[in-house]
């Protein structure tokens, strides 16, 4: 068998070309054509420049097979979903579970993998020979002179495009996905060596009138849920035709998310800290509305189809329907939204007070659209059944994203036939909203997660959905005067307050959206 040999200061350079070749096709998209030569000469500079610090027998082939491990997940993600590296999408992937991951895999990750593999086995097997340590200072300041002499001659041209081209920063790997996974560990994780004390947002909120009837109102949580796809919000196609048949339904046309993903926007949504503030540690330490609604004497229940309730529902009773096979609506492996209802009416009849259902639904969850809704739902086709949404036509993934508008439609109508029916005992009402929406290959932006400040509209504009029985008091003249106006997932604490007439020191009337 023939061994191979090379100068180590050889393999870094080839590294260094294989990096910026192979794995960082979505960084080089996002690149105008004048600016491609100087920065990878500016990048190879650099990547050379910090691998020479390692380029010891000990260390650096462990360095190299580390940052291989990372580039080849990362490339596939980021060219087939246009997904990028930030520390929210970072705990986003932290929170995924296996279902969710193997729905995003596909053959398409066999290249990555295999060119992976085959440099991997190269890196094993080359026998290196290493410069002395002399030799290895003079290569860091030539790489090192490089990046200045670089950055002195393109500086103007460097400085237009930091400010035109912002997002391509998010694409080069591996350096992207190493640092927001850095950063993450720093500002999400390190808490967990300290002691963080739980902070009360008010011991002693209470009603501030009693009712005729006790209220009974139905939060219905939805999952990547885009305003855009709803004939309430003047779609053309008609994905709620159920609810566009009555009369009192409050559709909010101008709606928004805290955040992008799962992981940030629901506890976001249920926290008083808003947008601005909220940060995952001080979130995950605070109380939330929900515990103040319990405090209240209001009977809270959190039932789940959605892969966790983000720690918001830690501390009120919980009904897990994940893994749960009830049937029709379980197949071994996952359930259709339907079973949130299963048995609700037992929980509604027992114990008769003041009552919040909280239903987080899997919803539009993709990029398996299709699974999300049974098979009779199915009206618009052909649907993309494939696991790469970029193989699919367009209106192919529209399609089956609009079958799961139907199944939320025909949900819907359920819910609240079931509320008109516990109107004797109960005012009811009912809240339908998302958490955050989703790209469907809009300018090859695909699914959710981008960050805030770069995200397109169709990723934070959400279906915000209000209906409530006759003798609900709330003012609904008020409520079709302003349903056209701007509103936030920032809003929702304090409406929930506000519909249980709840007096709180952390309550604001201004925005409660009812008020």
């Amino acid at each position: 068998m023939i061994k191979i040999k090379a100068q180590s200061s050889l393999l870094i350079a080839a590294f260094n070309a294989v990096m910026l070749l192979c794995y960082n096709y979505t960084f080089w998209q996002h690149i105008p054509n004048s600016y491609v030569v100087p920065l990878a000469v500016l990048l190879f500079s650099i990547y050379y420049a910090a691998l020479t610090l390692v380029n010891f027998k000990y260390t650096l082939k462990p360095v190299l097979l580390f940052l291989l491990c990372v580039a080849c997940p990362s490339a596939y993600f980021m060219d087939s979903y246009g997904f990028i590296f930030s520390t929210q999408t970072v705990q986003t992937t932290t929170g995924t579970n296996a279902r969710e991951i193997w729905e995003v895999l596909n053959f398409k990750l066999l290249p990555y993998l295999l060119l992976g593999v085959v440099f991997a086995i190269i890196i094993i097997k080359i026998k290196l020979r290493y410069p002395k340590f002399k030799f290895v200072l003079l290569h860091f300041f030539i790489a090192l002179s490089l990046i200045f002499v670089n950055i002195a001659l393109f500086s103007k041209s460097y400085s237009v495009f930091l400010r035109n081209n912002k997002p391509a920063r998010y694409y080069l790997n591996p350096l992207r996905p190493i640092y927001a996974s850095a950063k993450y560990y720093v500002t999400h994780l390190s808490y967990q060596n300290k002691g963080v004390n739980f902070t009360i947002l008010d011991p002693t909120p209470q009603r501030t009138q009693p009712q005729s009837k006790p209220r009974l109102i139905v939060l219905v949580l939805g999952e990547s849920d885009r305003a855009a796809n709803h004939s309430l919000n003047s779609y053309s196609r008609n994905t709620d035709p159920l609810l566009r048949a009555r009369t009192d339904i409050y559709s909010f046309t101008d709606f928004y998310s805290c955040g992008t993903e799962t992981s940030l926007s629901v506890p976001c949504m249920f926290s008083n800290l808003g947008r601005e503030h909220y940060n995952y540690v001080t979130g995950r330490y605070t109380e939330n509305v929900l515990d103040l609604l319990q405090k209240s004497q209001v009977q809270v229940l959190w039932r789940d189809n959605d892969g966790g309730c983000q720690n918001v529902c830690n501390r009120v009773p919980t009904e897990d329907f994940n893994k749960a096979q009830i049937k029709p609506f379980c197949n071994g492996f996952e359930c259709h939204d339907e079973v949130l209802l299963h048995n609700m009416q037992d929980y509604i009849s027992n114990n008769i007070g003041d009552k919040l259902i909280v239903l987080h639904k899997k919803g539009n969850h993709g990029p398996a659209y299709y699974k999300r809704y049974p098979a009779k739902f199915e009206q618009f086709g052909p649907v993309c059944k494939a696991r790469e949404l970029k193989s699919c036509m367009s209106q192919e993934i529209i399609n089956a994203y609009d079958n799961i508008l139907l199944y939320n439609d025909y949900f819907l109508d359920q819910l609240i036939k079931q509320l008109e029916a516990n109107q004797d005992q109960y005012q009811t009402a009912m809240i339908y909203v998302s958490d955050h929406g989703e790209s469907l290959g809009e300018k090859s932006i695909y699914l959710h997660a981008l960050p805030y400040w770069m995200a397109p509209k169709e990723q934070i504009h959400i279906p915000f959905i209000f209906w409530a029985s006759k003798d609900f008091v709330v003012n609904r003249q008020h409520i079709a005067e302003i349903k056209h106006q701007t509103w936030s997932h920032d809003n929702l604490f304090h409406t929930l307050l506000g519909l249980y007439d709840i007096e709180s020191s952390v309550y604001v009337a201004d925005l409660d959206i009812f008020s």
